[in-house]
């Protein structure tokens, strides 16, 4: 059981939701947060759904053994299969592909791009979201980025790496951009706005939406309205889990600005059979 005193779970393929988790610390300085990377998979977006859903109930479990009083499912693709997973955690679940398809519906915008991992792209689910919400006859694009998300996960610090996303984001954005002529652009993957200043700087005056705020306001209002807004008066801290590397999360930690980290610990990963 949960109470206002309970942290706050983030979970995600990598470090892409590191994106959220900075959304969070901003405007919910005083909440504790539990963070889970599985790194030893990424990218999730090129498994088949089966696995992918095993992997999210892996994490899920985690997080319901914590006590989490709400978890934010800050993966995408992880987000296209959350209801096969809701069952193992007894606190509300934030998708960020409802974030993102929200945030898009209301925008006065004909024709929107999405940028994802390949499985979220081939799920059509934003599309199908935002065609739904949107009150307007509304045009959506999108682009499966098989590569992106495992390049912003490395590469990160690096001027050598960060020019091979540079590369990747041209390959993929380009024809929807230039061509399609989008209005604004989902980012899809929370990797994609670690690098948010690189699309700024490639395409200068193209909107972007990052799921990440919208989920961090939607928990705020839950919080607020379920008073379950942490009292203590002084800021929360962030644990950090991850399959992956742990010196490597730790550095990405401090090069996106999360602040109070508390740990990274290793935590082992689901075997894929």
């Amino acid at each position: 059981m949960f109470d206002q005193h309970s942290p706050v779970g983030v979970l995600d393929s990598g470090i892409g939701g590191f994106s959220v988790v900075r959304q969070v610390q901003r405007l919910l300085p005083g909440e504790n947060l539990l963070y889970f990377g599985d790194g030893a998979h990424i990218p999730y977006g090129n498994h088949g759904e089966k696995t992918i859903a095993a992997m999210a109930r892996y994490m899920f479990r985690f997080m319901e053994e914590r006590g989490v009083k709400a978890l934010l499912v800050a993966c995408n693709t992880i987000s296209c299969v959350v209801e096969q997973c809701r069952d193992v955690v007894s606190c509300p679940v934030f998708s960020a592909v409802q974030a993102g398809a929200d945030a898009a519906a209301r925008l006065e915008a004909d024709k929107v791009g999405v940028i994802s991992t390949v499985f979220t792209h081939n799920s059509r689910i934003y599309p199908k979201k935002i065609q739904a919400l949107s009150p307007r006859k509304v045009v959506v694009l999108s682009c499966g980025c098989p590569d992106l998300a495992r390049l912003v996960e490395h590469s990160l610090g690096d001027p050598a790496g960060m020019a091979r996303v540079e590369e990747n984001l041209r390959l993929e954005l380009d024809p929807m951009v230039r061509k399609e002529g989008v209005e604004c652009c989902v980012l899809g993957c929370t990797h994609y706005p670690l690098v948010a200043d690189s699309i700024h700087r490639l395409y200068p005056g193209l909107p972007l939406i990052d799921p990440a705020e919208e989920m961090a306001r939607s928990l705020m209002t839950y919080l607020d309205r379920e008073r379950l807004s942490n009292p203590q008066r002084g800021p929360g801290t962030l644990t950090v889990y991850t399959t992956g590397d742990v010196a490597e999360y730790a550095l990405r930690a401090r090069q996106v600005g999360l602040e109070r980290v508390a740990g990274v610990e290793f935590y082992p990963p689901m075997e894929i059979v």
